[in-house]
């Protein structure tokens, strides 16, 4: 027989937890026939008992099956989990006949294919899914459309950028990011849409943009820790502790992210409703984001004493940031302990989406090149990043005729450093080469 059991307490947990015997956990279904949730696999049962509409047919090789058919409609006053288990038991069977009954001692050999399905077939957004997956097409098809936005802001600020010669590898890892992060949602997107047409979707191409979508989170994530140490705005390069400290930590963030998922397929209990998020690695990943934030925080705060005079690019960027870095650890707890399991993933899903958005939002607009843009990060021009020359970026900040400060919109800074080596030059020349210093020209302007 088929049991149906749903997620009460005194259902499922009670069958699978406390309930130790075939018999009791199909008592405890028979206490509530009204609800016809046992389906009898037996040609011997009549129809009006519940059967599945069985008979016996031979195979190729004359082996017997009992073959069985049909469909159970289940409508309840909420949301619900389902737990589907076989039984080969009886209860009112006698005891003694109970102890030579083979069938009981060794089992039953399945073979089963069940198409569950919610609402009407004309309901396309609802009829393949799962009630807790109802919203995440949706959600998903959204934010696909407002990530094609952004990269279309991107390749404007981007063109802008490089006008002025201020294209710096941090923007250029956060358009980086985005990209990664709609290829992802594209693939996402491809796969559900699939899934609503055949219940069976693309699991390859879901795989794959979840992978992508981490990738390009971590890509964005790096580009915050790096800019707030002041790459690109106060130094040319880190320290050999950043990229050490910056190693271990993206070390970590990769390995527990193989290790949630290779967690999900190899100890979560298919009995029971889990998310990834509940797993060690889940939360060692909510660890890191918040020792990711930590170690943000400090170093901006260290640019900032650093360069007074980019201050309020620093003390925006954390403070707008850190929502960020917090949302999705503190909504880990929230969706772990508060959600029920029948919304959580399109609840998850749609908080996810925004977090990530709302990080690209606040990046692209301090990175604005406007003249109203007060929290413009760059100076730096990226004809000055050779080492070699001898650049201070701190001379980017010097007054030009004492009036105008150079923040990367209103001038070019250029340096010329001359060499006593010039084979051109005739060693017992008089003349006298001098750097040519801080020099402006006009600049396009946008408002």
């Amino acid at each position: 027989m088929l049991l149906l059991y749903f997620d009460t307490e005194d259902q499922w947990p009670r069958a699978y937890k406390e309930l130790e015997t075939c018999e009791d956990r199909v008592t405890l279904l028979t206490n509530h026939s009204d609800n016809h949730q046992i389906v009898y696999l037996s040609p011997l049962v009549p129809d009006s008992f519940g059967n599945g509409r069985c008979e016996i047919r031979q195979d190729a090789l004359s082996a017997d099956w009992v073959v069985c058919s049909g469909t159970r409609v289940f409508r309840s006053a909420r949301s619900r989990w389902w737990f589907l288990a076989v039984a080969n038991c009886d209860p009112d069977e006698a005891a003694e006949r109970r102890m030579y009954n083979d069938n009981e001692s060794y089992g039953v050999y399945v073979e089963f294919s069940l198409q569950m399905t919610n609402g009407r077939p004309t309901e396309v957004l609802k009829y393949q899914f799962s009630i807790d997956q109802w919203l995440i097409l949706p959600s998903d098809t959204l934010f696909l459309a407002l990530q094609c936005v952004l990269i279309v802001c991107v390749l404007f600020i981007g063109k802008s950028l490089s006008a002025r010669r201020l294209y710096h590898n941090t923007f250029r890892m956060c358009s980086q990011s985005i990209v990664l992060n709609t290829i992802g949602l594209g693939f996402l997107v491809t796969n559900y849409v699939i899934y609503a047409i055949d219940g069976i979707g693309l699991p390859l191409i879901m795989i794959s943009g979840q992978l992508i979508r981490a990738l390009g989170e971590m890509l964005f994530m790096y580009m915050c820790l790096v800019l707030a140490r002041g790459l690109n705005v106060t130094k040319m390069r880190l320290t050999l502790m950043d990229k050490l400290f910056l190693t271990i930590m993206f070390f970590v963030f990769i390995c527990s992210y193989l290790l949630m998922e290779f967690w999900e397929v190899k100890y979560f209990d298919p009995a029971m409703v889990y998310a990834p998020s509940e797993s060690l690695p889940g939360y060692l990943l909510a660890v890191w984001r918040l020792i990711a934030w930590v170690f943000f925080s400090s170093a901006a705060m260290m640019s900032r004493s650093v360069s007074p005079q980019k201050a309020p690019f620093f003390l925006n960027f954390v403070l707008m940031m850190t929502p960020w870095f917090w949302a999705p650890p503190i909504f880990i707890l929230v969706a772990n302990f508060l959600l029920n399991n029948w919304v959580r993933a399109e609840v998850v899903n749609i908080v996810e989406n925004i977090v990530t958005f709302y990080g690209y939002i606040v990046f692209l607009y301090l990175s604005r090149p406007t003249d109203g843009n007060h929290n413009f990060p760059f100076h730096i021009r990226t004809t000055q990043v050779d080492i070699d020359i001898g650049f201070d970026p701190q001379t980017a900040y010097a007054e030009n005729n004492g009036n105008n400060i150079n923040d990367g919109m209103h001038g070019v800074m250029e340096l010329a450093v001359t060499s006593g080596d010039d084979p051109e030059k005739d060693s017992g020349s008089d003349e006298i080469i001098e750097d040519r210093g801080v020099l402006e020209r006009p600049q396009i302007t946008t408002s």
